[in-house]
């Protein structure tokens, strides 16, 4: 029998979670006031188990929708994953081969192009632009893409690239012979039971895609603005998904589900070092870092950020847990919210978070929407 006025070590640990959640609820909304944000999700999983569910604001600010657990907001870069998980699952079956040349699965590349490897492109470091003269729909990069002179020799510099990731999704339609989509939906989505995850513009006739706004970065006033084209994103931005299905992407993850244990060694643990000797951190869709503000547990983070996209995924496969974030206004602030709540989650509250490897929007030093 417990002492009088003693809480049991479980009783105890449940109080100091409980008062955490209070803390981070009064946090995110203090910070949505001062950003002047319209619409944010924030779901918090501890030991695998959801302990924090929960939307704010508007999903449409001019016909005053509120924000649901139902609302979709575009994933950005966070799609880099989802490219990742179809890509490794075709190496678990042979059809793939990591340090495979670009060149054994698209035709017609100029020879600087043609000997990109698999892993060099996945681990953004095969030296892709990440700008090239136009961006239009991918059919027509690909072409501007590949007479495109690389910016650094493969394998020697780590470099954040859109377009390395839209190689890939083509190498994943060639080798499957479906749609990049199909094979998301196929592979991802239909075995972990995702049901709201897809293009923005596929998942608009729900009613439940949240209006995207831009503020100039925070210099100008709040605006309705569009969502990328999906058909120009591609495989490194295109997709869609509300809170109920990135509970269940980030738990199949956590449980290690879709792939098998040596692709998940490559996808969280195997980081080559560059040619140079550095270390790389950031591969297959995560960056992986010790996070001095979650006492140094590993943490696996991306974000995915384009006009109305603020998306982030914080994974702590030590502790079973992740912070998963979405909002319909992007700029810089946006991403500190989910980094905060993750350190009065799991950590150290009174450390200012730090922007690492990973963590770059779409386009990584655009300022206006």
């Amino acid at each position: 029998m417990e002492a009088a006025g003693r809480m049991s070590p479980e009783n105890a640990m449940d109080a100091d979670l409980q008062l955490r959640l209070q803390r981070i609820d009064a946090m995110v909304k203090d910070r949505m006031q001062a950003l002047n944000m319209v619409g944010y999700s924030l779901t918090i999983i501890k030991a695998g188990k959801v302990v924090f569910q929960k939307p704010y604001g508007y999903q449409n600010l001019e016909t005053r929708q509120p924000t649901t657990n139902d609302t979709i907001f575009g994933l950005g870069s966070l799609t880099k994953t989802f490219t990742a998980i179809a890509l490794l699952s075709l190496v678990d079956k042979g059809l793939v081969g990591l340090e495979d040349p670009l060149s054994k699965y698209v035709d017609g590349l100029t020879p600087e192009y043609k000997s990109l490897t698999i892993r060099q492109l996945a681990s953004m470091t095969a030296g892709v632009p990440s700008k090239i003269s136009q961006e239009v729909v991918w059919r027509d990069q690909l072409d501007i893409l590949d007479h495109t002179p690389l910016v650094s020799q493969p394998g020697s510099a780590y470099l954040y690239s859109n377009y390395s990731y839209r190689l890939l999704g083509t190498v994943i339609e060639k080798v499957t012979k479906q749609p990049y989509l199909q094979v998301v939906e196929s592979t991802i989505c239909a075995p972990l039971n995702m049901r709201s995850t897809g293009s923005t513009t596929l998942l608009q006739p729900t009613g439940r895609v949240a209006q995207a706004y831009g503020d100039n970065m925070g210099k100008g006033p709040l605006r309705a603005i569009e969502y990328k084209n999906p058909a120009v994103q591609f495989s490194a931005g295109m997709l869609g998904s509300n809170s109920y299905d990135l509970i269940n992407y980030v738990l199949g993850l956590l449980n290690r589900q879709i792939l098998s244990p040596e692709a998940y060694k490559v996808l969280w643990e195997y980081r080559p070092p560059l040619t140079t000797g550095q270390p790389s951190k950031w591969a297959f869709g995560w960056a992986r870092a010790n996070n001095p503000q979650l006492n140094g547990q590993l943490t696996l983070m991306m974000n995915g950020g384009v006009p109305g996209v603020a998306s982030s995924i914080m994974i702590l496969p030590e502790t079973n847990s992740a912070v998963i974030a979405m909002s319909n206004l992007r700029k810089p602030p946006v991403y500190q919210i989910a980094k905060f709540a993750a350190a009065m989650a799991f950590g150290n509250a009174n450390e200012q978070p730090q922007t690492g490897p990973g963590e770059e929007e779409d386009h990584p030093g655009s300022s206006s929407d």
